[in-house]
């Protein structure tokens, strides 16, 4: 990201403007600044044949009626209004009259943040291009963060953005250039966020306990530095990776909130209180319906159409799912079923909306999945409804979402097993949750759609179940050290285990040969190893992140390459204090001793 002052010639500014889709002016008089910004934008639309349209941010307090707006609602304000057609159709966008302080606020949780990240939050996907101008009329002032800092919260907010939409693949990179950038600031609250986020895409990916450690290291780092929204949302993943079990936490939930309300973040508090009631939603007298519509009403305060959207998802799966009563003594019988689903009918189509407005395949699909789920009519409409969610879910890499349309294509197994695509990515605890209605339709579980899981290494497949690879043989590897962290060295210890029935078994292993190599920004220490004496490595990464190594076994005496296997390791920005991980999950080559 680049920042240009009003003493640059416009045609810098232009080149800047169509490399970036970005310019951000600062230390200029008002005057001189506005003049700036409408040159440039005039330039760029009359040549792509762009509409122009333009924002103050003072407009946007004056416009909302509310006497005392903070900068942060305003800047909330302006980012909701640029939203939408801006983001959607190609066009010019100025916004104008950007306090200094409202640039370079801190953000503070998944959906939330200052009015720059905000501003490349919402069109972080699109074709539009976008002005901002900062208010500080110091000449030769920084109204704006360093290059460095600011390329570090913006890389945050957009692996944010990734993880929102449900598509965690592109975000890894993200923060790993995240954590750099902070590391050369000094910035140790952007490190907080970065290891929050990174943790955050570990339970959207399934990887719990990556996780559950990266997320207790995020929250104890925001304690240290007196992060308290940080601290929230981090009990707040935390406990929503413990649904994942099939055993949701709400007293968990209800203290992450308190947190939230106690700094005054209201964002956070309505996603804390959505989750509560997500948790309580099946519970039997609960008063799911009064909840939902709360929670609705406090994302409408703060402008938060995704949260709006999953609140209405929900609310719309009880309802199809409720047995008569809503919670605070409804009525059954044939009418009120009726009402019922039509009532989840015009929930789901909300939800789909803004789904649609927020760009966000992961929970477009999800409702698909469950409109058609639960109102037969609506399926039937269209008979390529499996094809058209399978889709959606293909295009964000969700393979697990793909494995849920499959079964309710499939209806119940006769053995009341459940499919190998679910059985290998999901906890057998939360598969045991899993229900049948009596039309044979799935009671997916709520914990579902949180993470996108990938399968399990090793898991076996449904013909290998009853016969174990007992004449086999297989690596495997473990971590000697605590959490690696950049530049210091971390033993990995490797060893060839023998089946039962393996000739090895009962015999002394040959001198076979381990290559170990690094695939990423590390060295690994020596190259070679012999499995039979011990075979230890030192790995010594370079930077912060996932790291993937890969160790090769071979036959030296025929130059027979046995197994290969690879290997990810996650390294974090700098030593947490004790901890003994797991050892690191090596995935098998087609190629097997």
């Amino acid at each position: 990201m680049s920042f240009v002052g009003h003493i640059r010639d416009l045609a810098a500014a232009r080149r800047e403007l169509e490399t970036r889709r970005l310019l951000v002016v600062g230390g200029a008089p008002d005057a001189d600044r506005s003049a700036f910004l409408d040159a440039v934008a005039r330039e760029v639309a009359d040549e792509a044949g762009l509409p122009v349209y333009r924002f103050r941010v003072a407009d946007a307090g004056d416009r909302s009626g509310e006497a005392g707006r903070t900068p942060g609602e305003a800047a909330d304000a302006v980012v909701e209004a640029c939203r939408g057609v801006f983001v959607v159709h190609p066009c010019v966008v100025v916004v104008d009259g950007v306090p200094a302080g409202a640039a370079d606020a801190v953000p503070t949780g998944t959906a939330d943040g200052s009015l720059l990240a905000g501003l490349i939050s919402a069109f972080a996907e699109s074709e539009s291009f976008l002005l901002v101008g900062s208010t500080d009329a110091r000449e030769g002032a920084s109204a704006l963060p360093s290059d460095g800092c600011a390329d570090g919260w913006a890389l945050l907010t957009r692996a944010a953005v990734h993880c929102d939409r449900g598509d965690p693949r592109a975000a890894g990179p993200l923060l790993r250039r995240a954590v750099e950038a902070h590391q050369v600031a000094g910035d140790r609250r952007g490190e907080a966020w970065a290891v929050f986020l990174y943790g955050r895409m570990c339970r959207l990916r399934g990887r719990a306990e990556d996780a559950r450690r990266l997320l207790h290291i995020a929250r104890e780092r925001f304690r240290a530095v007196g992060e308290t929204p940080g601290e929230a949302w981090a009990c707040g993943e935390l406990a929503r990776l413990a649904t994942r079990s099939g055993a949701p936490d709400p007293d968990a939930f209800a203290e992450a909130r308190r947190l939230h309300e106690r700094v005054g973040d209201r964002r956070g508090a309505a996603w804390a209180h959505l989750w509560w009631t997500v948790a309580r939603a099946d519970e039997p007298g609960f008063p799911w319906r009064e909840e939902f519509t709360n929670v609705q009403g406090r994302f409408h305060e703060v402008s938060d159409r995704l949260g709006t959207a999953w609140t209405l998802h929900h609310h719309a799966l009880t309802l199809a799912r409720a047995d008569g009563t809503d919670g605070v003594g409804g009525t059954g019988g044939t009418g009120g079923t009726g009402e019922r689903r039509r009532e989840a009918d015009r929930l789901f189509e909300g939800a789909l909306a803004l789904f649609e407005e927020a760009d966000c395949p992961h929970g477009r699909a999800w409702t698909m999945l469950e409109y058609a789920l639960r109102s037969p009519a609506h399926r039937f409409l269209n008979g390529e409804w499996a094809a058209e969610i399978r889709h959606v879910f293909h295009g964000i890499g969700d393979e697990a979402g793909e494995a849920w349309v499959d079964l309710a294509e499939a209806g119940p197994s006769p053995d009341g097993e459940p499919p190998y695509e679910l059985a290998c990515r999901y906890p057998t605890a939360l598969l045991d949750t899993l229900g049948w209605t009596e039309a044979g339709e799935p009671l997916i579980p709520r914990a579902a759609r949180d993470t996108q899981p990938e399968p399990r290494p090793g898991f076996p497949r449904p013909g290998d179940r009853d016969r174990p690879d007992d004449s086999g043989a297989h690596v495997r590897l473990t971590l000697l050290d605590d959490v690696p962290v950049p530049d210091v060295p971390a033993r990995i210890a490797l060893q060839v285990v023998p089946g039962p029935c393996h000739p090895w078994s009962t015999a002394p292993l040959p001198p076979l040969t381990a290559r170990a190599t690094s695939l990423g920004h590390a060295e690994i220490d020596p190259a070679h190893g012999v499995p039979a004496d011990g075979a230890e490595f030192r790995f010594t990464p370079h930077r912060p992140g996932s790291h993937r190594l890969r160790f090769t076994v071979e036959d030296p005496a025929t130059g027979t390459v046995l197994q290969q296997v690879e290997a990810e390791i996650d390294v974090v920005p700098s030593d947490p204090g004790p901890h003994r991980p797991t050892a690191p999950a090596p995935r098998p080559s087609a190629r097997r001793a």
